[in-house]
């Protein structure tokens, strides 16, 4: 059920009571998180936390802490699952969810204790009737008046009426079976991405009236991450991003700090659309991006000089455009955004400036928000292999802490690597020609021996690397349908047990992010009878073994056909 009364019922209940908090591992979990903690910190309410990646871990979390609590709190997890059925939880455990993935499991909604979900109910969600789903099995059966007399013409038309009864019901039975597993099917075919965790989370600090410009930036790096990684429509973004700029006056105008070295201060801005420019070179930077690489055609020796070109025409030498954007002229480094707009038509980089937000503080901290959203990216999946997940989601907290400027600093250098394998990756595929079509969809497989193969082993890194091969495979293809194309990349995940990690994405020309593949891949591995892994809380990604690859492709393009 939607809890209502967040104060109420979630907030002031908590209140004196031990609760077990399960934090999903990505970006916008652990900003939502941290705004969770200094709320939490306000009614000084106890909780034990444990990082979650998939359903298996949340099962073990669960079973390791449900005899000593009573209250769990879920965020972007759980939302998708049949929590308490899942789980196998006692009647007095109570689970409190705040997840983005959608769509959210029916039994979820219509729990009327057990489970309270926090983000309430949306509109455009179109949520199929209780009556229409749940059905009361316990239908009483119309008990056999034994007569006692022996009127055998009377007894054979009772049962012939009893027989005729028992067939409506069966039918009526079918036809509500058929309606049932149509509106299921109907409302959970796609899977997408709703309002960020963080936003729902700031919007209830603002509420309680405990919201600063801290919480307020870890709200915008949650909205810049799901832009970044293609989980909402540019649409959805602009309005998000137009609320948040509201409160960002609010407070902005609230505070008296005006000391440099301690105030914080966030910019609202027209940001560019190319990664981590403010701490490379601009020549990096340029080359790397994914906007500029695919507009450009940047991995081909054409698209290579018309970077020179384009540095050339803007007036920046090449010993300034191959240096630290800091260390740049200070005049260059003044007009470098517009110089650049005005050449945005030219080289077909119309759309290069995007609405985004910056973070000062001190003399010379200040970060835009997709360069936090690479550091954390960083931490969180390009790590040592030695590191443990709760090792780096602290250090993740640690980033987005003012007082360890050092941490986002090194986690910025490790993105930079992210940005580099990304692009070498797609020109290798484009060259070799290894983006294979396979009738309904594309694929690419990166082999165990490729470099960096590790890197690719992680959700977040394998979506963006599939995000750019397909826009970089539609910008090159003379295929009239390669943007209709949906893409599927396969990445080794355990090469001792011989696994491989799939995630598919839909096609470019489809505006909206919803993704098909949850339901194909579900459907595609009950045709193969294949031991499949389906444990990932986002469904478009899915685990098997590398021998039954190419059984499973055939199935699945079978079922696309």
């Amino acid at each position: 059920m939607y809890v209502l009364d967040l104060k109420k019922e979630f907030y002031e209940f908590l209140a004196g009571k031990r609760i077990f908090l399960m934090v999903h591992y990505d970006i916008d979990a652990i900003c939502t998180c941290k705004i969770l903690q200094s709320l939490l910190k306000f009614r000084n309410i106890l909780y034990t936390l444990a990082v979650v990646r998939n359903k298996e871990e949340i099962k073990s979390a669960f079973n390791e802490n449900c005899e000593d609590v009573k209250y769990f709190v879920l965020i972007n997890c759980g939302g998708t699952i049949d929590i308490a059925e899942e789980l196998q939880a006692q009647d007095e455990i109570i689970f409190f969810i705040l997840d983005s993935h959608r769509p959210i499991d029916l039994c979820n909604i219509y729990s009327t204790e057990q489970v309270r979900l926090l983000s309430g109910p949306e509109e455009d969600a179109e949520v199929p009737e209780f009556d229409d789903i749940f059905r009361d099995e316990s239908d009483s059966e119309e008990s056999e008046n034994e007569d006692g007399g022996s009127d055998e013409e009377g007894r054979a038309a009772k049962r012939r009426r009893l027989g005729e009864a028992e067939i409506l019901k069966r039918r009526e039975k079918r036809l509500w079976e058929e309606k049932k597993n149509k509106l299921l099917f109907e409302y959970s075919q796609f899977t997408y991405y709703a309002k960020a965790s963080a936003i729902f989370m700031f919007d209830f600090a603002w509420k309680l009236n405990k919201d600063d410009k801290d919480l307020l930036w870890l709200a915008i790096v949650a909205l810049t991450e799901q832009l970044l990684f293609g989980k909402i429509e540019n649409a959805q973004y602009i309005l998000e991003m137009e609320t948040l700029r509201n409160h960002c006056k609010r407070l902005q105008n609230k505070t008296n700090d005006t000391d440099v070295q301690t105030s914080l201060k966030i910019l609202f801005e027209k940001d560019l659309q190319l990664t981590l420019y403010r701490h490379w070179t601009v020549e990096h930077s340029l080359k790397y991006s994914i906007f500029t690489a695919v507009r450009l055609k940047l991995w081909t020796l054409k698209g290579d000089k018309k970077i020179h070109q384009l540095l050339a025409e803007m007036g920046l030498p090449l010993v300034q455009s191959r240096q630290h954007f800091k260390s740049m002229d200070l005049q260059l480094r003044k007009e470098f955004h517009s110089s650049l707009e005005k050449l945005a038509e030219k080289y077909n980089l119309v759309d290069i400036d995007f609405p985004s937000f910056i973070l000062q503080y001190g003399y010379r901290n200040k970060f835009c928000a997709s360069d936090v959203v690479f550091a954390l990216l960083a931490i969180l999946e390009a790590s040592p292999r030695d590191k443990k997940p709760d090792e780096l989601f602290n250090l993740a907290l640690d980033c987005l802490s003012r007082k360890k400027p050092d941490v986002i600093n090194n986690a910025i250098e490790r993105a930079k690597i992210i940005v580099r394998t990304l692009f070498k990756t797609v020109q290798s595929a484009l060259d070799m020609k290894q983006i294979i079509t396979a009738g309904p969809f594309v694929y690419y497989i990166i082999q165990e021996g490729c470099l960096d193969w590790y890197m690719f082993s992680h959700l977040h890194i394998l979506s963006l690397l599939a995000q750019f091969l397909l826009k970089a495979y539609v910008s090159m293809s003379k295929n009239r349908k390669a943007s209709t194309l949906p893409l599927i990349v396969s990445a080794p995940k355990n090469i001792e047990h011989g696994t491989c990690l799939l995630v598919g994405i839909p096609p470019v020309c489809e505006n909206s992010p919803r993704n098909f593949f949850g339901k194909a891949f579900e459907q595609a591995a009950d045709r193969m009878k294949c031991d499949v892994n389906c444990d990932y809380l986002d469904t478009s990604f899915i685990e098997l073994h590398v021998k039954d690859r190419t059984r499973f492709f055939d199935a699945l393009a079978a079922l696309l056909n």
